[in-house]
């Protein structure tokens, strides 16, 4: 499962080894400048849209990424029974290659409320 940690500069999520092969990183950093929205989501594996390019089990698990034809392009790690975290960020500013990360975390709740862009 991956990680997320909020650090001084923004939010950090790590992929465990197998999550690499589908996500093609070791790790992804959002600045904070660049986050739009966060947003808890109770059930992630529904919020995933478009084409893929990934580990898909159906019901279960999502991995990879995941907008492909749908002009938002989504880095997703996300699993059934684990709530989620939706952060929307700027692009430009980030300099990364996709628009939304939705990552599966226990306590995405509070992590939400600590990534607000107001309380940044």
């Amino acid at each position: 499962m991956a990680t997320l940690d909020i650090t001084e500069g923004g939010v950090r999520v790590g992929f465990s080894g197998w999550e690499r092969l589908a996500v093609w990183r070791d790790e992804v950093v959002v600045p904070r400048a660049a986050i739009k929205v966060v947003e808890h989501v109770d059930a992630p594996l529904r919020r995933t849209r478009g084409g893929r390019a990934g580990a898909l089990i159906s019901g279960v698990l999502k991995v990879g990424y995941w907008g492909l034809g749908t002009g938002t392009r989504q880095l997703v790690s996300v699993r059934r029974g684990v709530p989620g975290l939706r952060i929307e960020i700027d692009r430009g500013v980030a300099g990364l290659p996709f628009d939304e990360v939705l990552v599966s975390v226990p306590d995405a709740a509070e992590l939400a409320g600590a990534l607000a862009p107001s309380n940044a």
